[in-house]
């Protein structure tokens, strides 16, 4: 069975139930050969769906959960990849900054165009514990005196621009780190 003749049997049905019904009302309830016919037609067809279209649209199902559960673990994969990679790159990076500094440069270009420029990385983020002490429970007291019920959650966001621009620099935390900038060789435009 494929998904046509699923939908041509639900069809057949449909159909089958409402000329069993027409012909009920028009032999005013008495039971004849051709109610007989259609009720036999109706068992036949509920028979069908309920053997081959279930076991049809099981594997359906089955076919995309598994494929789902495939796609997800390969995302997974992927996802421990990349943090593998970015680990590789940061110690990469920590590796040029040493040999920069063992040189004492603060720019290199290596004979195949490669070139690192040290920097300081300056990353500003909330701090967002700070942030849940001083404001959570208010703003879970007011939310469930506006008739916000006991089952729903409130949480707390804040951006560290949004903070700095409101001079609300108690609850930013700037880190600084050294860091490289890396420019690889580029290809004449053709």
């Amino acid at each position: 069975m494929d998904y046509k003749e699923l939908q041509d049997i639900l069809s057949s049905l449909d159909y089958a139930s409402y000329k069993l019904e027409e012909t009920f009302v028009e032999n005013e309830g008495e039971v004849t050969e051709e109610t007989d016919l259609l009720e036999a037609e109706v068992s036949a067809l509920k028979t069908l769906l309920n053997t081959e279209g279930v076991d049809y649209l099981g594997r359906w199902l089955k076919g995309k959960e598994d494929k789902r559960k495939a796609i997800k673990a390969e995302m997974d994969y992927l996802k421990r990849q990349a943090a593998a990679i970015d680990e590789t790159i940061a110690f990469i990076k920590a590796k040029i900054s040493e040999v920069m500094r063992a040189t004492g440069c603060e720019k290199v270009k290596g004979s195949l165009g490669y070139t690192f420029a040290t920097y300081t990385s300056e990353k500003t983020t909330i701090l967002a514990d700070e942030l849940d002490r001083i404001y959570l429970d208010t703003v879970k007291a007011a939310a469930r005196l506006a008739g916000l019920p006991d089952w729903v959650d409130v949480t707390l966001k804040a951006t560290a621009t949004a903070a700095k621009e409101a001079g609300a620099d108690e609850f930013i935390e700037t880190t600084t780190a050294e860091t490289v900038r890396f420019t690889k060789p580029r290809a004449n435009k053709e």
